[in-house]
């Protein structure tokens, strides 16, 4: 059997590719190309990277350094099957040496590559941490409770739902949905933002949770590029009923159990669950609240009725029976003394 022979070069081959052996055929074919020097910008505080004409959330740093290198390799247009590997090395603060192993096809002919390239680093702050560590802020949400005192477990998890919305705005590419501060006070606490669309977020995720209303107040700070600059504050009141509360809803007692958009409790004359939208609320009174129980008598169950012995004057009350009660005659159960009468908690 005659031997097959490279029109080119003459060597014997088997494989032929665009009618040529295979070392004729890759020539001066490169798999990819890299420039010798790449530059990089990172942020040294929280790592972020510039790319594209903004700051971006940045991974690892050996994981960067080497993205930047991926990202100036020229590959062939041709090939095919390219399985790259690049590892770095650092070489000092700001450079490091990435190298880089390739193969792939070309017109199914294997090729591959090795080549080194080094990445200089430009260690920058980031808008983010420079307005941060300048005490930037555009807006404040003011978190403060109708007619009382925010409790501090109230404060605690409004902050943590504020934490909550600034973390996946971030996490959505908003580098400066960030919070600047937050400053506890007696009346409650204000938190301060990097960006105004986020106060309104936090406010929306808080009264979801808890109800309650808002106000916004901007206030002209100056001008950039002829625009108007405005900082808003946003005042959150919280709602003025919480766990525990007995309150008069149109003539109905209800100890709270919670309160946000909906306010849900028990009817203490019946029994019966209560639940109704906190905005359709209309004549609403705290009478008093569950801390201020007092122990009592029953003296007797009539049914629809209970007798139960008055602490204070020693009288007999007739109050109606509501359905959770199940103690029995003679022993001890909760009430509590409001302006609409003696009623007895679960």
């Amino acid at each position: 059997m005659p031997k097959s022979f490279c029109p080119k070069c003459g060597s014997d081959a088997d494989v032929f590719y665009d009618n040529v052996c295979m070392q004729c055929f890759i020539g001066n074919k490169k798999l990819l190309g890299s420039p010798q020097i790449v530059y990089g910008r990172i942020c040294p505080t929280c790592g972020s990277v510039f790319r594209r004409g903004r700051w971006q959330f940045g991974g690892k740093k050996e994981d960067t350094v080497i993205s930047f290198v991926k990202e100036n390799l020229e590959l062939n247009r041709d090939a095919s099957s390219v399985e790259l590997a690049l590892t770095s090395k650092q070489l000092d603060y700001s450079r490091y040496m990435v190298h880089v192993e390739a193969k792939g096809e070309i017109k199914g002919a294997p090729i591959d590559a090795v080549m080194d390239t080094e990445v200089r680093i430009s260690w920058e702050t980031c808008d983010t941490c420079s307005r941060i560590s300048g005490g930037y802020f555009e807006g404040i949400v003011q978190i403060r409770a109708d007619k009382r005192l925010p409790t501090q477990e109230e404060l605690k998890r409004c902050v943590a739902i504020a934490e909550g919305v600034a973390a996946r705005s971030q996490e959505k590419g908003d580098k400066l949905a960030f919070i600047a501060r937050t400053e506890e006070l007696p009346e409650g606490i204000d938190i301060y933002l990097g960006l105004i669309k986020l106060g309104k977020q936090i406010c929306r995720a808080v009264i979801d949770t808890f109800g309650g209303k808002i106000t916004e107040s901007p206030k002209l700070i100056g001008q950039k590029n002829g625009v108007d600059l405005y900082r808003i504050t946003y005042a959150l009141r919280l709602p003025e009923f919480v766990r525990g509360d007995i309150i008069s809803v149109d003539g109905t007692v209800i100890e709270v159990q919670g309160c946000g958009k909906h306010v849900s409790g028990i009817d203490l004359e019946t029994g019966k669950r209560f639940l109704e939208n906190f905005n359709d609320l209309m004549d609403v009174k705290k009478l008093s609240r569950r801390d201020d129980a007092v122990p009592a008598v029953l003296v007797a169950d009539e049914g629809r009725t209970i007798q139960v012995l008055d602490p204070h004057t020693y009288e007999t009350v007739t109050v109606k029976r509501p359905e959770f009660l199940s103690v029995e005659p003679g022993n001890e159960i909760k009430i509590v003394k409001t302006e609409k009468g003696i009623f007895v908690l679960p």
